[in-house]
């Protein structure tokens, strides 16, 4: 009952007693007060009554929303539970913690044997006469001693800005991209960049070559992670040094963390030198075979001679070989050639493995090459190492 309507029934009842007073006052003394009075009261009762059938219809509502909100909450917690026990048990996020795990304790190496170096004045005793690459390469040796490039290697790894490029492995003679290799690059406060050819060997003589190629390893992870979601048979070569495949420790660790990823042996094939694979260390060897029974192929690089066993190195899980192009033309096309270029591709062939030619500079090296019936290519000729820009 609305007020107006309280109001008019009121003042009904009180004229209404008005006139009975008035009109009958000597029949029923005082009835007229009497009816105004319980016409009044009546009024009262039913306005009190229709609120209070109001306010139970709006505690029944309330009470249903509170109970459909403690059935969603139900709901909604069940969801909870359900999720939290999918992401405990979810592949992907025991391996995102084993990787940040792994990487805390490399960081924490790392740290340790900088902070060794220098709080001994190991960095200065570095020799500063580090050996230069003998290549020919397209980015300039920075002016620096190798004691300054040890600090920057520390920051680098430190502000984790040691930087992925990646270069182009070309299908000839079409020249379209089959693979990628990744390098390492770090840079001076400046920005400009420290190639790995200079700081590299001023990290093996501090000890941090292994630090420096483990936390590495886990970037390439990442880097396939991210590029094979829009490109699932993405390809990318990544190096593995005699000094990662002798830590024992974190080679057993990388090892169960690659485990984990078994669904990227379609997208990482891991290089080695020749030398480290000649090594009949028992660690090494048994590196590589840990690597191959996972399903990774392999690849050989820094061939000094082509005496191989290629049916032991496809049984130990290598499906790639590369070859310097300078040294493949003077064994092959010099004035007293001694490689039969055909042969070696039969034997290539029957083992399943690919000949990758490195380091081709330019067009008239290419034509020359071509001539010897080469599938694959790679150098600056088709594309210089450039910042991975894999998006998400």
């Amino acid at each position: 009952m609305n007020k107006t309507m309280l109001a008019v029934l009121s003042i009904f009842a009180i004229f209404l007693g008005i006139g009975i007073e008035f009109f009958t006052p000597q029949i029923f003394p005082f009835s007229g007060w009497t009816v105004t009075l319980i016409s009044l009261i009546s009024i009262l009762i039913m306005e009190i009554r229709q609120k209070q059938n109001v306010i139970k219809k709006k505690l029944e509502l309330l009470e249903n929303r509170v109970e459909a909100s403690d059935l969603k909450l139900i709901s909604v917690q069940e969801q909870l539970d359900i999720a939290d026990q999918k992401l405990n048990n979810s592949p992907e996020n025991k391996q995102v913690a084993s990787e940040l795990r792994m990487l805390r304790t490399l960081m924490k190496k790392f740290a340790d044997k900088v902070n060794d170096n220098v709080s001994t004045n190991n960095a200065n005793s570095v020799s500063e006469t580090a050996e230069k690459p003998q290549t020919k390469i397209s980015e300039p040796i920075l002016n620096y001693t190798n004691s300054e490039i040890l600090q920057f290697l520390e920051k680098a790894v430190r502000e984790d800005h040691i930087e992925l490029y990646l270069q182009p492995i070309v299908l000839l003679p079409q020249r379209s991209h089959a693979f990628f290799e990744c390098f390492s690059r770090i840079a001076d406060d400046n920005g400009n960049i420290i190639r790995p050819e200079q700081y590299l060997p001023v990290a093996n003589s501090a000890g941090l070559t292994a630090s420096v190629d483990n936390l590495m390893l886990f970037k390439y992870v990442q880097l396939v992670r991210r590029a094979r979601r829009n490109k699932p048979n993405i390809i990318f070569f990544c190096n593995i040094s005699k000094s990662t495949l002798t830590d024992v420790d974190f080679f057993t660790d990388f090892i169960d963390f690659m485990a984990d990823n078994i669904n990227l042996t379609t997208n990482l094939v891991f290089e080695f030198n020749q030398e480290t694979i000649l090594d009949n260390d028992f660690d090494i060897q048994n590196g590589l075979q840990r690597l191959s029974k996972l399903g990774f192929r392999l690849s050989m690089d820094q061939l000094q001679n082509l005496d191989l066993a290629l049916p032991k190195l496809a049984s130990q899980g290598f499906k790639f070989i590369k070859i310097d192009a300078h040294f493949l033309h003077e064994i092959a096309r010099g004035t007293a050639p001694t490689l039969n270029m055909k042969a070696l591709k039969g034997a290539l062939d029957r083992e399943a493995m690919d000949l990758i030619v490195e380091k081709i500079e330019n067009e008239e090296m290419l034509l020359d090459l071509l001539d010897l019936k080469i599938d694959y290519g790679q150098g600056y000729l088709f594309g210089a190492p450039k910042p991975a820009e894999i998006r998400n």
